[in-house]
């Protein structure tokens, strides 16, 4: 028989409130189903499994990923109890669709990237932190203009790449990080990393830097203010297009 709880499980007891179990299960009096407990107190207690319940995972309004998809969903209602104890959810799935899922095909999301940048909206540039991530054709560092926001999945959507099978990707928090808008800048529907340099068609190197909302670029040499250098749709339309040097 599968046992009620592991350690480690959250659970709340009927007498002794919030805690968390440290051992079992063990046989004692007969039963299989005992264990070892420890409140939040830090106090440790005898019990049966009968007396304790399992403290949900998560709560209604709450996202989780799919433990084998990655896939980002919604929590519409729950927990429930299903067979052998175990616990499920009814979910909304990123196509709008509900469905059930178990408690152990639910994963928490990894915790959001801290950036000073502060939360992204429409128009921000976001850099990827990983390769791959959410099943998207992109590489860690890559860079992508926010097109619009899908606020109940608290996940953003960008213009897929060229030659992309989807016309879109979809990302989640713990995918990207906002870029400052000193680092990036967008010129006909093309982000450019302002960390980086960038190779003409004459194979010439272009530094890039900002000036509150003007873009120059500096043949040989970094601008220094905003009438320094040419303006980056200048050197786009006159020597472009630009291929970022890596190195």
């Amino acid at each position: 028989m599968e046992a009620t709880f592991k350690v480690g499980d959250k659970v709340e007891h009927r007498s002794w409130g919030a805690g968390e179990i440290a051992f079992g299960p063990y046989l004692r009096d007969g039963s299989t189903d005992n264990y070892l407990m420890k409140t939040e107190s830090g106090d440790h207690y005898l019990t049966g499994a009968e007396a304790m319940t399992m403290t949900a995972k998560f709560k209604v309004g709450d996202t989780a990923n799919g433990a084998l998809t990655g896939r980002s969903l919604k929590i519409l209602a729950g927990p429930f109890t299903g067979r052998m104890g175990v616990a499920w959810y009814a979910v909304e799935y990123p196509e709008g669709h509900a469905g059930k899922e178990n408690e152990r095909n639910l994963l928490a999301p990894e915790p959001v990237p801290f950036s000073d940048a502060g939360p992204v909206k429409v128009g921000d540039v976001i850099r990827i932190l990983k390769d791959g991530a959410f099943h998207a054709d992109v590489k860690r560092g890559d860079l992508f203009e926010v097109k619009s926001l899908v606020s109940y999945l608290d996940r953003v959507r960008v213009d897929a790449a060229p030659g992309a099978r989807m016309s879109q990707w979809n990302f989640r928090p713990e995918d990207y990080v906002k870029v400052p808008a000193d680092e990036a800048a967008v010129h006909d529907g093309v982000v450019y990393d302002l960390t980086a340099k960038y190779r003409d068609k004459d194979r010439d190197v272009w530094t890039l830097a900002r000036f509150d909302d003007v873009v120059r670029g500096g043949l040989g040499h970094i601008p220094t203010s905003r009438y320094s250098g040419d303006s980056l749709e200048f050197i786009v339309n006159e020597y472009g297009p630009l291929t970022r040097v890596d190195s």
